[in-house]
């Protein structure tokens, strides 16, 4: 994880809204990047099973059970989707997101 002191905020204006592997998100993504980090971590089957964690979230966790790709696989396919080229952007669903994010945003 990237220290905070890294990271003071993204200044960079987007003028695109962002998806999170099929599901349109605000911001950067980080409620579904939390809904996906809580299915990567319990593994649920059915979609009805995120419900409860709001819609964000659930979308993210409902991306994780619909799209079966690895976290690495997600996370990179959600910084290729979105363009992504700032490592601080990598954070929020977990340790291997992270990873796959950080394998496009740090090759040349």
């Amino acid at each position: 994880m990237l220290p905070a002191a890294a990271c003071p905020g993204q200044a960079r204006e987007r003028y695109e809204p962002r998806t999170f592997l099929g599901y349109a998100c605000e911001g950067s993504c980080q409620r579904h990047m939390a809904g996906f980090a809580w299915a990567a971590r319990r593994r649920p089957s059915v979609p009805g099973s995120c419900d409860a964690l709001g819609p964000a979230a659930a979308d993210g966790c409902r991306a994780f059970i619909e799209e079966h790709l690895t976290p690495e696989e997600a996370g990179y396919r959600w910084a290729l989707e979105n363009e992504i080229a700032d490592p601080c952007e990598c954070e929020g669903a977990g340790t291997r997101f992270r990873i796959g994010c950080l394998q496009l945003v740090t090759t040349p």
